[in-house]
């Protein structure tokens, strides 16, 4: 979870946002009480600098620090990575051998993730079809009680398959007949 300060003029916002707001609040009045920063660190059980980061800090909102990248094992063997994925070389294990052999201080797991960054996201996969639950319940709902996607999902499923479009006609006859018997015994 990648987290960084809001622009000017918005103020964070979330659990951590909270809970920064908070200790800041209780190291600015345990200071204002005559406490001192290391009785401070002491009396919450926290490190030194976290008290002198609160208690120098002009307003809450100034502890809130960017997450940075921290610096991996593995950058100084990217750029050779990324030429021997760019010469075709892909397959992890080859890559990872490569490296060992040079005594990269770097682990399969490392190499594996590159790799997968550099081979992007995978395509998109193609929606899935509707289940034959889906359709039967599209088929035999009232096509007033159909959303806009269910009847978009069901003039697809019938053009694809001309012998249940067939069949959904005979349902909806068959609702049209049910209908008209039951709307005029009702009226009777």
């Amino acid at each position: 979870m990648s987290s960084s300060r809001p622009p000017d003029g918005e103020e964070p916002v979330g659990r951590r946002a909270e809970r920064k707001k908070a200790a800041y609040a209780l190291v600015q009045e345990l200071l204002a009480q005559g406490h001192s920063r290391r009785a401070i660190a002491r009396h919450l059980g926290w490190g030194l600098n976290t008290v002198l980061r609160y208690a120098n800090a002009g307003r809450w909102q100034d502890t809130i620090r960017e997450n940075r990248p921290r610096p991996s094992r593995l950058d100084p063997y990217k750029p050779h990575l990324e030429r021997r994925f760019a010469d075709g070389c892909t397959s992890v294990t080859r890559l990872h051998s490569e490296l060992v052999a040079e005594h990269a201080p770097v682990t399969y797991a490392m190499v594996r993730a590159y790799i997968a960054t550099l081979r992007g996201a995978p395509p998109e996969a193609p929606p899935r079809p509707p289940t034959v639950r889906q359709v039967t319940g599209w088929l035999t709902r009232h096509p007033t009680a159909l959303t806009e996607e269910d009847k978009a999902g069901l003039q697809e499923v019938l053009a694809h398959c001309p012998e249940l479009d067939k069949a959904a006609g005979h349902v909806r006859d068959f609702g049209e007949i049910l209908t008209d018997r039951l709307g005029s015994t009702l009226l009777a």
